[in-house]
């Protein structure tokens, strides 16, 4: 097992990982960046119309293996 290390930006605070997660395989960790960004929409969604999210999935070497990014912008139209 490898361990994955997951870095956080929700626009306004960065948070570097600095104590991993072990997984089997990048697959793996891959998933879990997604389970965390679905989790960061859900505590900044209905709060703000516009949001940029980003995880980035190191490895034990600290290397960037894997970048999830979701940009929402949501805006009222017409009267």
């Amino acid at each position: 097992m490898a361990r994955y290390y997951f870095d956080t930006d929700d626009g306004t605070t960065v948070d570097a990982d600095d104590e991993g997660v072990e997984f089997p395989d990048r697959d793996s960790a891959k998933q879990a960046a997604l389970g965390i960004l679905a989790m960061m929409v859900g505590e900044k969604v209905p709060i703000v119309a516009a949001i940029g999210l980003r995880v980035v999935v190191r490895d034990e070497a600290g290397q960037p293996v894997y970048r999830a990014r979701l940009d929402l912008d949501g805006a009222d139209v017409g009267p």
